[in-house]
């Protein structure tokens, strides 16, 4: 696909995107470093990461690219390149030089996040090792510049079920992501965000999120080229009802009224990260509710 030159200019600018896909009824969102080439999107990821068997499973997608005040949405649908695998070896040859082009692109364009995984490499877990990688590439189908909301400083803000360290390092990041389906697949929009006695709140800055449908909020905080230090949580559940937007103000110091439509998330399962250790938790609001149903 062909992008305009400001998309173009999003994708080179910024190191980070958000990949969304399908983990069964819920979403999940990652962050992914990336590079645009041959009119595709492409990742690494490993063999043993739940994202390769979900793509597999439902290969409709997202990648969501923030810029600052403008973002880009692509939604298309994901392509797995085994290396070990001799029908992905042909597979790859057959579709022509996409596939070189974009790892070639990859290497380039993330040079320091390459150098800081070889400084990490003699602590890296077996399956994130060199030879257990495989790359994904995301055919777009529909591309959405979008203004992103001046985010404000945020309070601290605590968010549930993940380990005290990663607690502490994304208490005061102002900026979430929240992410729901639409059309069966999914969209990922900025998001302001509170967390008030275990409730979860969510104030999208565009899109409408409905009550009922399954959604994520995610929160993260990226280095600069050590991959080993990148740090996040995906809160994933079910939107319900409205969401407290004075709650959310007061966080973010400014006026109820200048707070977007907020609404409810009923946290189910929350999966986080430091670096390459990877941990999916279920809240005890979660482990009652069941209980109770």
């Amino acid at each position: 696909m062909r992008l305009s030159r400001e998309a173009h200019s999003i994708l080179g600018r910024a190191q980070i995107g958000m990949l969304a896909l399908r983990a069964a009824r819920l979403p999940l969102v990652n962050p992914a470093a990336y590079s645009f080439a041959a009119g595709s999107i492409w990742m690494t990821t490993s063999r043993y990461a739940a994202k390769n068997l979900m793509a597999r499973r439902d290969p409709r997608a997202a990648f969501f690219v923030d810029g600052g005040s403008r973002a880009v949405l692509m939604r298309g649908t994901l392509e797995v390149f085994d290396p070990l695998s001799l029908s992905n070896q042909v597979r790859a040859a057959l579709g022509g030089p996409g596939l070189y082009l974009g790892m070639a692109g990859y290497a380039l364009r993330n040079v320091p996040f390459v150098t800081g995984y070889l400084l990490d490499i003699a602590r890296l877990p077996r399956e994130w090792m060199p030879y257990n990688r495989i790359v994904l590439q995301l055919h777009p189908n529909d591309v959405e510049i979008i203004d992103v909301w001046p985010f404000p400083p945020a309070q601290a803000a605590r968010v549930p079920a993940v380990p005290a360290e990663v607690s502490r390092r994304l208490a005061g990041v102002p900026r979430g992501y929240a992410c729901w389906f639409e059309g069966g697949a999914p969209v990922i929009r900025p998001a302001l965000w509170e967390v008030d006695r275990g409730t979860v709140m969510v104030a999208p800055t565009g899109g409408h999120a409905r009550a009922g449908s399954p959604g994520a909020l995610v929160v993260e905080s990226h280095h600069r080229f050590r991959p080993s230090q990148m740090v996040g949580a995906c809160v994933r559940g079910t939107f319900g009802s409205a969401g407290d937007r004075a709650a959310i103000a007061e966080r973010y110091g400014i006026e109820a009224d200048e707070v977007p439509s907020a609404v409810e998330l009923r946290t189910e399962r929350v999966t986080s990260w430091r670096g390459f250790h990877i941990a999916t938790a279920v809240p005890r609001s979660a482990r009652r509710l069941r209980m109770a149903q």
